[in-house]
């Protein structure tokens, strides 16, 4: 009983942090909450075997990782989906605000594995390096100093959409 009411837990501190992580994986609302299920469910019947070397959210995102390679592996990607701007009316700080964040994701949603999941894993998810290292099973220096690197090429990504757009406005 004591381990039912530990894995219910489990599910609601952490289900939206997966959901959320694996819809920005695959950009789909309904694979996202299928995998999010296979997540839970493999975190159920492998909770016996955590051993606790490190966080238990680690744990899951490694886990909702797998499961998300798992289901790449058998539906590749034919096309990429390019993220959709909402076109609400407000005030414009706002209006460059969502730009700019949907310009975030169109990068972030191009970029080839492992850079897609760290960045969203350090952008979105909030993970330290040492977290991202162990979901990725790559090092906690690999995870810091490639996360910079990404880091820099968004930044100059988004200063050259910038330039692009500023050279439209005055001609």
């Amino acid at each position: 009983m004591q381990e039912q009411n530990e894995i219910e837990g489990l599910y609601r501190k952490y289900y939206a942090d997966v959901y959320r992580y694996l819809l920005s994986m695959c950009r789909n609302t309904h694979t996202a909450e299928d995998l999010s299920q296979n997540t839970f469910l493999k975190v159920i019947s492998g909770i016996r075997g955590f051993r606790g070397s490190c966080p238990i959210k680690t744990w899951i995102f490694a886990i909702a990782r797998h499961e998300y390679y798992h289901w790449l592996r058998a539906n590749p990607p034919t096309e990429e989906l390019k993220e959709v701007v909402s076109h609400e009316a407000g005030i414009s700080e706002q209006w460059e605000n969502r730009e700019q964040a949907a310009e975030i994701f169109n990068y972030i949603n191009v970029q080839e594995e492992p850079h897609r999941s760290l960045l969203i894993l350090r952008l979105v998810n909030e993970f330290s390096f040492r977290e991202i290292g162990l979901i990725l099973q790559k090092t906690e220096n690999w995870a810091r100093v490639t996360f910079m690197r990404d880091k820099c090429r968004l930044i100059r990504y988004l200063e050259e959409k910038e330039n692009k757009s500023q050279g439209k406005e005055n001609k």
